[in-house]
């Protein structure tokens, strides 16, 4: 994960709890960016994941935000086979 500068994981489900588990693991504080967009973050979530990168240069793709229904269903890769 050290050697990373760029980590994209966009176009895909990303979640919450995705969101999380990247904020709960190694740091992610040296990548020069990290592409999220077409995720299903919530407002505080992206904000808590601006809070933690940003400030150390990292810059964050939260763009294309997609909703889900209430119970979390509907969600869909922006491409797939």
């Amino acid at each position: 994960m050290a050697r990373l500068s760029t980590l994209r994981l966009s176009l895909g489900t990303l979640g919450d709890a995705g969101a999380e588990a990247l904020l709960g693991g190694q740091p992610l504080t040296h990548l020069a960016e990290l592409d999220l967009h077409h995720h299903y973050l919530s407002e505080p979530m992206t904000g808590r994941l601006r809070e933690a990168l940003e400030p150390s240069g990292v810059r964050v793709d939260l763009d294309d935000r997609q909703r889900a229904d209430a119970e979390g269903h509907g969600r869909y890769v922006s491409a797939g086979e």
